[in-house]
């Protein structure tokens, strides 16, 4: 019967998949992401704030950010039971079975579904083992409770897994490609992200947020929010208000997603290609027949001189562009090519305006404001800009695999083409794309000025923003992508490689990876005002990028050394012909390419490790933890006011440093007599000798901490005052992990002094 049919094929796909090592690589790396999240971004604050690591509320936003990533692997899975008939050749044979297509497709779909939900089950594998491994304080780990694990799992990991799983089969399923499960992936993050984005800019109401809360992010944060440390400690998530509903909708949208599937699908064999292909074939149509060979009218043989065949610059020179312009063209016209990205800037153009108020006062859309809007760096994933690179994932496969895929990658790799031509063929052709992307943006913001009425278009700004800073971000991603596809020999491996290393990238500060050495493309922002333009910003953004760009080309060589061509793609045979392969050009690129790594990587870490304090977040956390521990006491402590400032400022703009001497008047308002005086100092600014007008003794001089304390041998009766003077002078020591030190500028028009002041 029909049950028994649809129970087999499920069986099967089930069975097929769970003996793959791709699906448990997607579950170790799902569980690997919740270990470091949870040791990375809660460990520190559960000591601060004093509240269980393993409470509900953890477990609960840890099972929410997994989600996102297991949204970016699953499609591995989700595709390959979708579509493995029709991308194996095999749907005429399986077409014509007896099978109806509610089997065929229930059978298919509750697999890739099941499947999924075990893989979401390595959030509470990977919770469990972050809490209880060693390198946790025994204090901040409470009971072991498995209704924080089941709740967390089935109002949370289920339903997102069952949310996604439909999307993507449909996508997978209508489109007859793999791909098409990405592209669903892509599709759930950019609603998901752009509507809460643009309804909280925009209409500020967060109930109009719920139905865009596809993955339950901003209910759970939201009512957590205001959580005490014992209501973290204790009390469970549950399935009821802004978190019902939101289930309800988007589980109400999956099953709209299958329903459609089942009404679409056919048994048919489809021989159209995309949607550029059905355009090329009906203009064929109405073309001109050509001539038969064999018939009379055909031409006399043509005589093809014989040319000598060289091989040289200029030869490779072409044969890459020849490359990069066929890589081009496969992207641009691909369904997720150039469409989607006019359909995305189209939507920045109508989206924008709508944000240019504050308070419900319109703001003057700038250029510099509106740039903004269109930007944000590779390591910020919060942003509807997270699609661009997943969409350079998607592309990179595709042109790695393009030829292998067509049954031509035994032809193509016989061919007698360099392999950094194959390479950088590929590559230039992906820039292009992200080239005509920056245009895209370009124009978008010319639009979103001009129909705001706005006419004063700084070209030059956009040029600078947009292909000067924002082009090298995607571009060092794209070579990323590029280097991990050709080095996992397997499509939807080196899919989940490529995203598992774009997760880490976006999601290192919340896994504890904050030192811009560290992530793959960091670097501090750049700033910019019309006052005093990029400021010191853009150097340190510089060497950092020079610094990326230097493992950018010893990547390429790597690429270079182990791309895989002909049938043996075994790691044995492509170290045998990396050795091969490693020319003295190779040899040279790559000594340039680690001499430049190690010579910008030191002088950056001079600047921001040695001449500067680099801490991070759990360092400053602890620090302040220290502080408490040492001066809450003191807390209650009457101190005097201030009443009085007299402050004489010196700014040097060519070094960009000031000084600042001043006195304060300080009154004791307090019904009691004071005899000390506290002092909090900045570390980043040199405090001089502190002197009052009456005779003190300092007792203590924490800098560490920025806290001096001063006895007074005549206490500070009620209602009497003293002097206190001080001198304070800051200038930078080349240039933090954050940045340059912007309280001062070049032009001396900006200057902040509210952190240095005693």
């Amino acid at each position: 019967g029909g049950g028994v049919k649809l129970r087999e094929i499920f069986r099967y796909e089930l069975a097929y998949q769970a003996g793959r090592l791709t699906t448990w690589l997607y579950f170790a790396a799902l569980a690997v992401v919740a270990f470091l999240f949870v040791r990375g971004n809660y460990l520190a604050d559960a000591l601060v704030a004093d509240f269980y690591l393993n409470s509900p509320f953890i477990i609960a936003a840890v099972t929410v950010f997994c989600s996102l990533f297991w949204l970016v692997v699953a499609p591995g899975v989700t595709g390959e039971i979708a579509v493995r008939d029709v991308e194996t050749g095999m749907h005429p044979l399986t077409y014509i079975l007896p099978v109806r297509k509610a089997e065929y497709l229930g059978g298919r779909f509750l697999a890739a579904f099941v499947l999924n939900a075990l893989i979401m089950l390595a959030v509470p594998v990977g919770v469990l083992l972050a809490v209880h491994l060693p390198g946790v304080d025994a204090a901040v780990v409470g009971p072991f409770r498995p209704a924080a694990y089941l709740t967390a799992y089935a109002f949370l990991a289920l339903p997102n897994a069952f949310i996604g799983t439909a999307i993507q089969f449909a996508c997978a399923t209508l489109g007859r490609r793999a791909i098409g499960s990405y592209l669903g992936s892509v599709l759930l993050l950019f609603v998901a992200y752009s509507g809460i984005f643009a309804v909280m800019l925009f209409i500020q109401r967060k109930e109009y947020a719920e139905p865009f809360d596809v993955f339950a992010h901003l209910t759970i944060f939201d009512v957590t929010v205001g959580w005490t440390a014992i209501e973290k400690s204790m009390r469970l998530i549950r399935l009821d208000g802004p978190l019902l509903r939101s289930r309800l909708i988007w589980v109400g949208v999956a099953l709209g997603a299958l329903a459609l599937t089942w009404v679409r699908f056919r048994f048919e064999h489809h021989t159209a290609g995309s949607w550029w292909g059905h355009l090329v074939r009906r203009r064929d149509a109405h073309a001109p027949t050509p001539t038969p060979a064999g018939s009379d009218a055909a031409r006399p043989p043509i005589s093809v001189p014989l040319v000598p065949r060289t091989f040289g610059p200029a030869l490779y020179a072409r044969q890459t562009l020849v490359f990069a312009w066929t890589s081009f063209l496969t992207i641009a016209k691909s369904r997720a090519g150039l469409v989607i990205l006019v359909v995305i800037a189209a939507l920045t153009v109508r989206l924008v305006p709508q944000n240019m108020y504050n308070m419900g006062t319109p703001l003057l859309p700038t250029t510099a404001y509106v740039l903004t809007f269109l930007t944000t760096p590779l390591t910020n994933a919060m942003t509807v800009w997270a699609v661009i690179p997943l969409l350079i994932v998607l592309w990179a496969g595709e042109l790695v695999w393009r030829e292998r895929e067509a049954g031509l990658g035994e032809i193509t790799d016989a061919a007698p083409v360099p392999e950094w031509v194959l390479f950088g063929g590929r590559f230039l052709g992906l820039g292009l794309v992200l080239v005509v992307w920056m245009a895209m943006l370009t124009a978008a913001g010319l639009l979103i000025q001009a129909s705001m009425g706005y006419h004063d278009h700084q070209i030059g700004l956009y040029l600078k923003v947009l292909f000067g800073l924002q082009l090298p971000e995607y571009l060092l991603f794209a070579l990323l992508a590029l280097v991990v596809q050709g080095l996992v020999n397997q499509k939807y491996a080196g899919h989940l490689a490529a995203l598992l290393v774009y997760a880490l990238i976006a999601f290192a500060p919340k896994l504890g990876i904050r030192h811009n050495l560290l992530v793959y493309g960091g670097s501090p922002g750049w700033t910019y005002s019309d006052m005093r333009g990029f400021g010191p910003s853009l150097g340190p953004w510089l060497w950092f990028k020079l610094y990326w760009a230097a493992w950018a080309l010893l990547l390429a060589v790597a690429a270079k050394l182990l791309w895989m061509r002909g049938m043996e793609g075994g790691l044995r045979t492509r170290l045998r012909l990396a050795r091969g392969r490693f020319t003295r050009p190779t040899a040279a690129a790559a000594i340039l390419a680690a001499g430049l790594v190690l010579g910008l990587g030191g002088f950056i870490f001079y600047n921001t490790n040695v001449l500067n304090d680099y801490s991070s977040a759990f360092d400053r956390k602890e620090r302040s933890a220290e502080y408490e521990r040492r001066y809450a006491r003191y807390a209650d402590v009457p101190q005097p006011r201030l009443t009085g400032a007299n402050l004489r400022v010196e700014i040097y703009p060519d070094r960009l440093a000031a000084e600042i001497r001043g006195t304060y008047r300080l009154v004791n308002r307090s019904a009691v007599a004071i005899d000390s005086i506290h002092v909090a100092t900045m570390p980043d600014a040199e405090t001089g000798p502190i002197a009052f007008d009456r005779p003190a003794r300092r007792v203590v001089e924490d800098d560490e901490h920025g806290h001096r304390i001063y006895a007074l041998e005549r206490p500070l009766q009620p209602g009497d005052s003293l002097r206190l003077s001080f001198a304070v002078k800051v200038e930078p020591r080349g240039f933090r992990n954050g940045g340059a030190a912007a309280s001062v500028v070049a032009n001396g028009t900006w200057l902040t002094n509210g952190d240095w002041l005693p």
